[in-house]
């Protein structure tokens, strides 16, 4: 297998010797007719000036497939000339695969970026030896120093984490995003488990990155958000995969959070308040299939609990517990007005961990806000957390650090001004 990245300032010399060949080819196989037949189409970066945005997530442009009649000479002509444009306009630089991934394509990006769309083999769940298939985008550098994983939260993807690419330096760190299961591209017969098989998909990618050539000799640091966290706790627990983790807002238990869900619920009759008939039960038995089902209905109907489609199988999972076979260095983010998983329960989790670490409580109005909150201070602590890390200081004093913003602390923004937070 050949692993290829296109080049750039190849596709214009060669994409005008492609259009002059093809007029030729297309004269001599006599008139074109629409048909069903198709050619495949030709997958090209756009040469233009690229925005910022497209760094981190390029968008190929598909040319539009051009059909012809089966039997003229000239759809045999098409298809000789594409397939001596692709192989003219690409450049392996050998192959990256393992039982735990590999890479399905490289596209050369702006600023030294080669960025790699990449395909992981988790285990359907840890006693499993069955796998399935996740994809991922991997962004690398030839300067880069270290490697970060970056975990999504529920009902996100490898697109929508990755705008947070830019917390870490480009050029300074590697980051890869996927796609947990359920969740993203591919999702047919997969179900969420809100971090326990979770967990898998965080091993495979984590190992695919730890035996990928290019990557295998430099540190590996996960960054994770809401279930992305917690997963990355249990797959720490399980194996020795990282060197630092950075965990934002995880949750203690799947126990604790159904039971958060339903503790509160109630319903209006006649202007009265009544407590759901049942709740106790729901909530002992809330992990048997036969009784999860009401209990998603009941979230759903209540208080709102939106799935977005992703199927869902809750199953046991408790990071607080698994966390104690954590001894690495962890800085721990959290939301002070979080409301869907209090303080409290991340600071059971943060209690857990055997290593140096560090909590960082922000003034984030909601679940996983302190970055949107504080951009320029989340980027600015994580760096620094990571800098430490690297050099082996973080935590060496023996003293672990608990911090809390205060009240209206003034927010420093880009263009010098302050505001009230």
């Amino acid at each position: 297998m050949k692993v290829i990245m296109h080049t750039r300032s190849q596709l214009l010399p060669t994409a005008i010797l492609s259009v002059v060949m093809i007029g030729v080819c297309a004269n001599v196989g006599g008139q074109q007719v629409e048909t069903t037949a198709s050619v495949l189409p030709t997958v090209v970066v756009q040469p233009q000036p690229i925005e910022v945005a497209q760094v981190f997530n390029p968008q190929p442009v598909v040319v539009e497939q051009q059909l012809f009649q089966e039997k003229k000479p000239a759809g045999w002509f098409w298809n000789r000339v594409w397939h001596w444009w692709y192989e003219n306009t690409q450049v392996s630089f050998g192959v990256v695969e393992s039982e735990h991934g590999k890479v399905l394509r490289a596209l050369e990006g702006p600023r030294g970026a080669i960025v790699e769309q990449v395909t992981i083999y988790p285990k359907l769940h840890a006693q499993s030896e069955e796998t399935m298939v996740r994809k991922g985008i991997l962004v690398r550098y030839k300067t880069a120093q270290a490697t970060v994983l970056m975990c999504h939260g529920f009902m996100c993807d490898k697109y929508d984490s990755g705008v947070l690419r830019t917390i870490f330096e480009p050029g300074k760190y590697n980051v890869m995003t996927f796609d947990f299961r359920a969740h993203g591209e591919d999702v047919g017969g997969q179900s969420c488990s809100f971090g326990r098989h979770e967990s898998q998909d965080v091993i495979a990618a984590a190992q695919f990155l730890r035996k990928h050539p290019l990557l295998k000799d430099q540190p590996l640091y996960v960054y994770g958000f809401s279930m992305g966290a917690a997963a990355s706790i249990e797959a720490q627990s399980q194996y020795k995969l990282f060197d630092a983790m950075i965990l934002d807002c995880p949750f203690d238990s799947a126990e604790n959070v159904i039971k958060r869900g339903l503790e509160n619920l109630k319903f209006s009759l006649f202007g009265y308040e009544f407590d759901v008939p049942g709740k106790v039960y729901l909530q002992k038995y809330a992990f048997n299939p036969y009784v999860q089902s009401l209990v998603k209905a009941t979230l759903r109907a209540i208080v709102h609990w939106d799935t977005r489609n992703i199927t869902t199988d809750i199953c046991p999972c408790n990071p607080a517990e698994s966390a104690k076979k954590v001894d690495i260095p962890c800085l721990f983010i959290h939301c002070k007005n979080d409301e869907k998983v209090p303080v409290a329960a991340c600071k059971l989790v943060y209690d857990s961990v055997t290593g140096p670490k560090k909590m960082w409580v922000t003034n984030g109005r909601r679940h996983f806000d302190s970055y949107f909150y504080n951009p320029e201070k989340y980027a600015h602590n994580i760096r620094e957390f990571l800098d430490q890390a690297a050099q082996g200081s973080f935590g060496s004093n023996g003293v672990n650090e608990d911090v809390e913003d205060k009240d209206n602390e003034k927010i420093v923004l880009k263009n010098g001004d302050a505001r009230e937070g």
